[in-house]
């Protein structure tokens, strides 16, 4: 068998060097070897990131942690510096000055009225009913009435205990005899008032005026009506209420306008105390 015969094949214009020669043959060598004698000592990839041992690193922390805030960074205010910066007090004054929006307030929808009754909008009889107090309670008639009455004296109020005035309403026509009464009647009025069952309000104030007229007023153009009081002076119930339904017997224009005079009368017996001493009481 003929031996082959080796050529050395050379790529590239010039032949390798000894150096190159030995490095390949030395690798060509570690080939015949195995795979792991290419890759060395170095890993693959470079080397491996290692994780952190957190533990440690907290331990290391809490170590030069120290009480003192500002050795971590926040440095404490100087004393007697202002709370804020003037920077930040200059944008607080700007939002301060910006106006503010009021919220609208919805209007509400106008409500539907309701067409209004002439008889409903015109108080009828209210209106009646002030006009005829005007004909008798005014300034202009109380001033010609008072004028006519005779003055009381306010001895009479000290010692016997009561003063009387006649008053002329309408001269020889109209002339009403009045009496002060005595805490003792004024008492006895109120009881009857409050024994009453009724509960309405008109009604207790209408009787309660028309006992006091009962109780004041001893005569009409000196036709006495009954007296309501015994022979020590208390009031007499039995007697106080003959005069009180004898008094409602009359009309009741005539009693309307001996109430409206018992309260003039009444007014002029308590400026009796008064310092002036007004001539018709």
């Amino acid at each position: 068998m003929t031996e082959e015969k080796k050529e050395t094949i050379v790529f590239g214009a010039n032949e390798m060097s000894t150096e190159q020669k030995s490095a390949y043959q030395a690798k060509i060598s570690a080939a015949r070897t195995g795979i792991n004698a290419l890759k060395g000592t170095d890993p693959v990839g470079g080397e491996k990131a290692t994780m952190p041992d957190f533990a440690r690193l907290k331990e290391a922390s809490a170590a030069k942690r120290t009480n003192t805030p500002w050795e971590e960074g926040v440095q404490p205010r100087p004393p007697g510096s202002p709370i804020l910066s003037p920077h930040t007090q200059q944008q607080l004054q700007q939002i301060a000055a910006q106006p503010t929006e009021t919220p609208k307030k919805e209007e509400p929808a106008p409500a539907e009225k309701e067409e209004a009754n002439i008889f409903d909008v015109l108080d009828i009889e209210g209106m009646r009913k002030n006009e005829a107090e005007r004909l008798l309670d005014n300034k202009k008639r109380r001033e010609e009435i008072e004028a006519r009455c005779e003055p009381m004296k306010f001895e009479d109020l000290l010692y016997k205990n009561e003063v009387r005035q006649r008053v002329p309403i309408i001269p020889e026509k109209f002339e009403p005899l009045f009496r002060s009464l005595t805490p003792a009647e004024s008492l006895f009025v109120k009881k009857l008032i409050a024994d009453e069952q009724t509960v309405s309000d008109q009604y207790l104030m209408e009787k309660y005026s028309l006992c006091l007229l009962a109780a004041a007023l001893i005569d009409i153009n000196g036709k006495p009506l009954p007296d309501h009081l015994n022979s020590d002076g208390e009031v007499d119930k039995v007697a106080f209420q003959k005069k009180l339904k004898e008094l409602l017997r009359k009309s009741g224009y005539i009693i309307a306008d001996l109430s409206l005079n018992y309260q003039w009368f009444d007014f002029r017996v308590r400026k009796l105390i008064s310092l002036d001493g007004v001539k018709n009481g």
